[in-house]
């Protein structure tokens, strides 16, 4: 079975229990069925030692067979108890954080559809980015001094010639922008000639085509595409093969794409007719410049614990050259590896998880490519953020733990996934990343006062009525949980510091941070009251008239100790290090303020 228990343990992802497994209740199962027997239930189950924290039933057993206490009054202490013991506003709180965290998010060009993506992205260690768009600018150029040449007695203007007029001239896609902006007039690609037929770009021919009638009248076809596809077009000999190979590799290795320009002659005058055979004229190299914002953005990511590995479907060597440049490494490797395929020894012999882990990115990748990325470092326990914008992105967004779909992605990518971008690049992922992180900060800091105030209050105000039969009244306790949730919410905007590493749930942390805190302060409350009414501490210290005399104005002053330490310990919990060293936001210090004031 796979269960997902993470509102128990923290942990992201889904776990798999097999025979003799324990499932723990309060998790979900995700996927499979099996027989079980109940071996735990109510308070003995992992989820029930929790809900035990805030359980004060016992209190009764205490109040009445022993001490003889008034029905009332037993009524009254546990009212007390449940209505200081019991984090009431916890999901307003956290409800609120994440709401305000998500429009904060939307500023920075990030769209979150599913507010818990952002408490995922937190934690986010990993992340599969697309090369063209994201990494680079999606702008293509060409070179036109690296142009070569195959045709005899043709100049490399009309190369570039022949390549526009198998481009589109209006809806233009960055390769067809580029190829006709190399003209020196964008008319000239159609300047003399008559259009009779245009072939569009399909991913099975990967090429396009314009069969024309030049100012003769004579009927031409031009090519452009893969290079592959060009020669196989072109019918090429093994020797023109060679040659291309050489110079396409000799291109990849500076970072840039190849496309293959092809020519015929069309003597039947026929939009249908076969023609004469189809000639290579020549390779032209494409380049795709990195974003002035890539290579710092890596040096980011690194830093915040995010390993960022590219994915894409170019050559194996220009994703090499486009790593060093961006100085994301070049340990890469093509597709046919994620298959134990590879003609490399050493890296056949790595089993995939571990190739996929180390790798810095996978060359000519196909969507099933992505979705099995992602398939096997979540199976190594990584958190994993994968980027897309097509149609064929949508399985492996859905699977990621956070889907992102880029800026201009499609309808369906934008379905599956669970952040969309509004703005290019992988800056804002980054950015996003370091919001999430403080939202999630915010989130834990109030988890922690949340387990600290509700220990405090049941042990405190427990060992006063059981030690000193002393009885409270609930709705003094009322007006503290009121004041202490009015102010804490304002927790949602506080001044945080983001985790310098992915972080996560880690409930055994935050419950051990939350008993000390709490347990100091509901003995410090405990110590309070029996300096106030057993001794004359604060008369010969202080020179304050004594209250033991006045069980009401000892419940004032009670009751003004904690609330006011109650208030004053998510200054504590909010800080790595000593509170006063790090400043609180400005809309948390004036809600304590005027608390203090209400008071």
């Amino acid at each position: 079975m796979s269960v997902d228990q993470s509102a128990l343990t923290g942990e992201s992802l889904p776990a798999t229990k097999n025979p003799s497994d324990e499932v723990f209740s309060g998790s979900t199962v995700k996927k499979g069925e099996i027989e079980a027997v109940v071996i735990a239930t109510g308070v003995h189950t992992f989820f029930g030692k929790a809900a035990h924290l805030v359980d004060n039933t016992n209190q009764l057993v205490v109040m009445y067979p022993i001490q003889h206490r008034k029905y009332r009054d037993g009524v009254d202490n546990l009212l007390v108890l449940l209505i200081g013991g019991i984090p009431i506003a916890m999901p307003t709180v956290l409800s609120v954080t994440m709401a305000i965290g998500s429009h904060r998010l939307s500023q920075q060009g990030a769209i979150t559809k599913r507010m818990t993506a952002i408490e995922e992205m937190a934690g986010m260690d990993v992340l599969c980015s697309d090369k063209t768009g994201t990494l680079t600018l999606n702008k293509l150029s060409v070179d036109k001094n690296l142009i070569e040449v195959f045709a005899k007695n043709v100049e490399k203007d009309y190369v570039i010639l022949l390549a526009a007029r198998a481009s589109r001239t209006e809806n233009q896609d960055a390769i067809d922008a580029a190829i006709v902006g190399m003209l020196a007039d964008p008319k000239e690609a159609r300047a003399g000639v008559r259009e009779i037929h245009f072939f569009p770009f399909n991913p099975v021919d990967k090429r396009t085509a314009l069969t024309y009638i030049d100012s003769d009248g004579n009927w031409h076809r031009s090519s452009k595409g893969a290079p592959e596809q060009i020669l196989n077009l072109c019918n090429c000999k093994e020797d023109v093969r060679k040659k291309a190979h050489s110079v396409i590799d000799k291109f990849a290795e500076r970072g840039l794409r190849s496309l293959g320009v092809a020519r015929q002659e069309v003597p039947e005058k026929n939009k249908d007719s076969p023609g004469a055979p189809w000639q290579f004229v020549g390779l032209l190299p494409l380049f795709d410049p990195p974003r002035h914002d890539s290579a710092e953005t890596i040096i980011r990511a690194l830093n915040l614990g995010v390993n960022v590995k590219m994915i894409t479907g170019d050559q194996l060597a220009i994703a090499k050259e486009t790593g060093r440049r961006l100085g994301m490494g070049t340990n890469m490797y093509p597709s046919s590896s994620l298959l134990g395929q590879s003609k490399d020894a050493a890296v056949a012999a790595l089993p995939v998880d571990e190739l996929i882990e180390k790798a810095d990115g996978f060359a000519g990748v196909f969507p099933e490519h992505k979705y099995e990325i992602v398939k096997r470092l979540q199976e190594r326990k990584h958190i994993c953020g994968m980027t897309g914008d097509g149609v064929n992105d949508a399985p492996a967004l859905k699977r990621a733990d956070i889907g992102i779909a880029v800026a201009d992605a499609t309808d369906a990518a934008r379905g599956a996934s669970d952040i969309v971008l509004t703005e290019p690049g992988l800056s804002v992922i980054i950015s996003a990343v370091l919001t999430s992180r403080a939202i999630f900060q915010r989130m834990k800091n109030y988890t922690i006062y949340a387990v600290s105030i509700t220990i405090r209050i049941v042990f405190g105000f427990m060992f006063i009525a059981l030690i000193w039969k002393f009885d409270f009244a609930p709705f003094m306790v009322l007006i503290i949980a009121i004041l202490n949730d009015g102010t804490i919410m304002t927790i949602s905007k506080d001044r945080v510091k983001p985790s310098p590493l992915p972080d996560s749930w880690k409930l055994k942390e935050i419950f051990a941070t939350g008993v000390v805190l709490g347990s100091y302060m509901a003995l410090m409350t405990v110590v309070f009251f029996w300096l106030m009414k057993d001794t004359d501490f604060f008369s010969d210290k202080f020179g304050v008239r004594s209250l033991r005399k006045s069980p009401d104005e000892m419940m004032a002053a009670l009751y003004l100790q904690v609330s006011i330490i109650s208030q004053a310990l998510i200054f504590v919990t909010r800080s790595h290090s000593w509170s006063f060293l790090e400043r609180p936001g400005l809309l948390l210090l004036g809600a304590f303020m005027i608390a203090q004031l209400c008071h």
